[in-house]
Parts: C-alpha cells; sequence; structure tokens
C-alpha cells in the first residue's frame, strides 16, 4: 500500500507549521472535546510508525502546539531505517487474505513466493505458525519462538497468524533496527485462523510483501519551560503501528492538555517529552534518557502516560462479526506509582474503574516504561496504561474513545499533579 494523497499533504502543511491549534484548548485544555480535538489531529495526520510522513507530521503539530503554549520546544532527530509497505498478502487458489509485514520485513520477488502451505515448514514450503494471544506485542521480548524456528527450517516465507480478542490483524513489536528476515515473514488476522486450519494440508499459497527499505530519520519531541525547583517530567510515546488513536492518540491528547495546563498555572520547572520508535522498544525513549532527559537528582516527578489510557471497551457481535462499542471502558486498566504518591492516587482517580486501586511499584514491578524509568532511579513515578481489545489493529480509530472517556483520566492526573 503506497502513501495516501491525504497523508502525504498534510505531512507536508504540518512540516510548514499549518495545522490546528484548537481554540478549546486555549480556554480549557482538559475539557473533554478538547481532548478529542486532538485525538483526531492525531489520528488525521497518518500511520504513525516510526519515520513515517504520519510521524513526521506529529512531530511538526506538537512542536507548533508546545510553542504556542509557551514552551521552549525543539525535535530530537535520530537515524531509523523506514520500510515502506506497498502490498502485503496472502493467496490461497482464488482467496485473498489482508496481512501485514513482520519487522524487519524481507520483500518477495516480483510475483511472491509460492509454495505448499504448512504447519511444520521446511524447505520450498510456506510455514503456517499460529501464536496465542498477546504473544510478541509487548516490549523487550524476544520473537515468538514458533516464527524463530519456521525461518530457520528453511521455509520459503512464514504466515502468522495472530490473535487479537476481536480478531483482527495485530501488528507485532520488534527489536531496534533488527536484520531482516532472510525470508518473508507476514502476519494475518484471528478471524482467519478456522479457515486456514482447514486449508493447510497440502494447499498451495502464494506470499506477496512489496515494498523497500529506505534510510530514514524521526524525532523525539521535548518541550522546556524553565521554573521554580527539580523538574516535572510528563513522557507519552507517539508513535505506533497503524492510526493508533486510542493506543497512543489519547495518551498525546492528555500529554498535550496536561502540558498547556501547566504552562498557563504553574511556575514549576517543565519537561516534557514524546518519544518516537515505542514499536521498536521505546527506542527513542532509551535515547532521550541517555542524553538529554534531567538526571534523577534533578527531578521531582516523572509521569508516565502509556496506552489505551481512556479507551472504551469492545466486542464483537453476530455472524457478521460486527465490532460494537460499549458504554465502559476496557477492562486492564493500570495506574501504577511510587508508594509516597498512592493515597493522593487512589483519591484523584476514585470511581474510575481501575485506576482507583493503583498499584504500588516500590512492592511491585511496574509496566512498561515505567520500568526503565525506575531502574534508572527516577523517583518518584506516576504511570497509566491498559489493555485494549483493538490494541495493535487497523481498526483503532477515533471512536476507540471520546470527550467522556478522555476528560476523567485528564482530570485525575491534573489532581495528582497539582497535590504532588
Amino acid at each position: 500500500m503506497g502513501v495516501d494523497r491525504r497523508e502525504a499533504l498534510l505531512a507536508g502543511l504540518a512540516a510548514w507549521g499549518v495545522g490546528p491549534v484548537s481554540a478549546q484548548a486555549a480556554a480549557d485544555p482538559l475539557a473533554g472535546e478538547a481532548l478529542y480535538a486532538d485525538v483526531k489531529t492525531y489520528s488525521d495526520l497518518g500511520e504513525h510508525r516510526t519515520g513515517t510522513p504520519g510521524d513526521t507530521a506529529t512531530t511538526a503539530w506538537m512542536l507548533k502546539s508546545l510553542r504556542a503554549a509557551g514552551y521552549d520546544a525543539q525535535p530530537q532527530a535520530f537515524d531509523y531505517p523506514v520500510f515502506e509497505v506497498e502490498a502485503t498478502a496472502l493467496k490461497l487458489g482464488d482467496e485473498l487474505f489482508d496481512a501485514f509485514p513482520y519487522w524487519t520485513p524481507k520483500p518477495t520477488p516480483p510475483g511472491g513466493v509460492s509454495g505448499q502451505l504448512s504447519l511444520t515448514g521446511g524447505p520450498g514450503k510456506i510455514a503456517l505458525v499460529f501464536l496465542g494471544p498477546g504473544a510478541g506485542g509487548g516490549l523487550n521480548q524476544p520473537p515468538p519462538a514458533a516464527i524463530s524456528e519456521a525461518v530457520a527450517a528453511g521455509s520459503a516465507a512464514v504466515v502468522v497468524v495472530t490473535e487479537s480478542p476481536l480478531g483482527e490483524l495485530s501488528a507485532l513489536n520488534r527489536t531496534p533496527k533488527a536484520a531482516p528476515w532472510p525470508v518473508p515473514v507476514i502476519l494475518v488476522a484471528g478471524s482467519n485462523s478456522q479457515h486456514l486450519r482447514i486449508a493447510v494440508d497440502g494447499v498451495d499459497a502464494r506470499v506477496h510483501l512489496d515494498g523497500r527499505t529506505v534510510p530514514g530519520k524521526a524525532e523525539n519531541v521535548i518541550g522546556r519551560r524553565p521554573g521554580r525547583g527539580k523538574h516535572l517530567v510528563i513522557s507519552t510515546p507517539k508513535s505506533g503501528w497503524f492510526h493508533c488513536a486510542g493506543e497512543r492518540g489519547s495518551g498525546v491528547a492528555i500529554w498535550l492538555g496536561l502540558a498547556r495546563w501547566l504552562a498557563a498555572t504553574s511556575d514549576w520547572n517543565l519537561t516534557v517529552v514524546a518519544t518516537s520508535g515505542h514499536e521498536f522498544d521505546g527506542y527513542g525513549g532509551h535515547i532521550f534518557t541517555d542524553t538529554l532527559a534531567p538526571k534523577p537528582a534533578e527531578t521531582r516527578l516523572w509521569l508516565h502516560i502509556g496506552a489505551n489510557v481512556a479507551a472504551y471497551d469492545f466486542l464483537v457481535r453476530g455472524e457478521g462479526r460486527s465490532i460494537v462499542r460499549l458504554a465502559g471502558p476496557q477492562p486492564g486498566r493500570l495506574l501504577a506509582c511510587s508508594d509516597a504518591l498512592m493515597p493522593l492516587a487512589a483519591k484523584a482517580f476514585a470511581g474510575q474503574p481501575g485506576y482507583a486501586e493503583p498499584v504500588d511499584i516500590d512492592r511491585q514491578k511496574p509496566p512498561g516504561e515505567l520500568t526503565h524509568f525506575q531502574n534508572l532511579g527516577y523517583a518518584p513515578l506516576i504511570g497509566v496504561v491498559s489493555l485494549h481489545p483493538l490494541h495493535h489493529t487497523r481498526r483503532d480509530l477515533p471512536d476507540v474513545t471520546g470527550p467522556a472517556m478522555l476528560e476523567p483520566v485528564a482530570r485525575g492526573l491534573q489532581a495528582v499533579l497539582a497535590k504532588a
């Protein structure tokens, strides 16, 4: 699939500093409608994979927004190769299945790669691998062993069936700058699982993975506003698979809302950072903490806003497998913080499902990037993160969240920061 014309146009406009800074955000940056406007802006900038036009457009939009709020905002650029995906598919006879590469991709020759579909793989065969739910989707995990074994067996290509709660194709995170697989490896949706299990015995298959790797650059966005005392740091990732409106967009909107609110109401020493490279084991975040982050001794508090922090729950209904949004938040919401912040966090998030019972990271290992910050010695720390049934899927679009979902989470974090 090539770069969409609209995505390219938005990227070009954002690169010249043309883009919306919401009037609502200026009036009350933590109001639900203002936050949701930023989610939609973020999603509309395109797919957010590291170093792509959508990621570049997001950098420009964030820099403009932070500068308008009074920050000295600068990009922190780093080299990152970009695989430009043109087309990915699995073909069985006349049936065509949507697919997506597993990083780092190796393209097929023109016309694709053909072979018998096989559960064991081997020379000349196309291996079919079934993953369990969540396998390969987390940070700092090696590739699932079944994929590596199928490649090592000499298979001509590997087809990986990803299992997500709603049967959608789910992209997998990867080690930063991993070498391309020696053979094409593609991902297909779990909703195809039964069909593929039936078809596997000796069926001829063809894998298409068209695209190319080009040198690229990505950027972290860093905003600073010098003030009183040690640094208050607020971080969130800005890159991810597909449009990631709930996974990344809800956190980006709350991050930006808090940054605007703090600049307008406090005299604190502020550092806000949005990092690229997240889907590659948080690569940009590591670059920031290795270079430009305030030292732990210079930091009064670090707040990290993780994945899916303000999103509705979804389920599949009926034989047509319609994806339906429910009235409440998704399960698996987690508020984690240092012991000193536990009473404050519990009070600030009282009544919010999942977040109302914070986890003490001084007694239990924290999730995601919080582990990295804790290992570096930052304290106190607070972070929010959640699971979501549309995590890492193309269906993660703006309706995954909304004003009524975003504002309570933003207000909870506001209350913590106001008293911390």
